[in-house]
């Protein structure tokens, strides 16, 4: 909708819940455990079982419910405890799955950043150019910089009061986006202070709305 860099901060992993957790069998010894969060996303973890071993349909079916019904409700931070089926082969398929889990302790959301390559005609010095994209590459700062600009409650920031020194001779629009009234992320526009205001906050405004909805019916189906 414009023609300046678009940056989307997904939900933070400490605030993002899990919807569903599905244990599928890929055959030759490999599993895939498919976690679909509050915020409509999907997550999917591999696990490869000892020796390539082969799983029994009904074995896969218990642990999967086990640990659907351990994940539901909770946060994406931590991995959460499976009680003990009593079944030493249902068991055994929950533990080597929890195994293969790696805890995301994150506290900031993913980044997601699309047409980056628009600011190469937007200044006129290559430098800045430059030192605009080793920004964008900072997910970090970004996630930071967008987060911070809502919580003050700003929708535009024009040079120094981005507060990040390599924008010096930039801007950004953002926008909070909502899934049931609750704020998960923000999405924004990078651009040179010329750029024209009223058409990204337009932008901003109408792809926050319309991502908070599609979230949200994800979230009911």
């Amino acid at each position: 909708l414009t023609a300046y860099a678009a940056v989307v901060v997904g939900p933070a992993h400490d605030t993002t819940t899990v919807r569903s957790a599905q244990l599928v069998d890929l055959g030759s010894g490999r599993l895939i455990l498919v976690i679909v969060t509050s915020s409509g996303s999907i997550e999917r973890s591999m696990i490869e079982l000892e020796s390539g071993e082969q799983v029994d349909p009904q074995h896969l079916a218990a642990a999967s419910t086990a640990i659907n019904e351990a994940f539901v409700g909770a946060s994406l931070e931590g991995i959460p405890t499976v009680q003990n089926t009593g079944d030493p082969e249902v068991d055994k398929l929950i533990a080597t799955t929890l195994k293969s889990l790696a805890p995301n302790s994150s506290q900031s959301g993913d980044l997601y950043v699309g047409g980056a390559a628009n600011m190469a005609g937007q200044f006129d010095a290559v430098s800045t150019v430059k030192s605009v994209l080793a920004v964008l590459e900072e997910q970090l700062l970004v996630v930071g910089l967008l987060g911070d600009l809502v919580e003050r409650g700003l929708s535009v920031a024009i040079g120094s009061e981005t507060g990040v020194a390599p924008l010096a001779e930039c801007a950004v629009v953002v926008a909070p986006y909502k899934v049931d009234g609750e704020q998960v992320g923000s999405i924004g526009v990078l651009g040179p202070t010329r750029m024209d205001y009223p058409k990204a906050l337009a932008a901003v405004h109408v792809v926050s709305s319309r991502l908070g909805e599609s979230l949200g019916e994800a979230h009911e189906d």
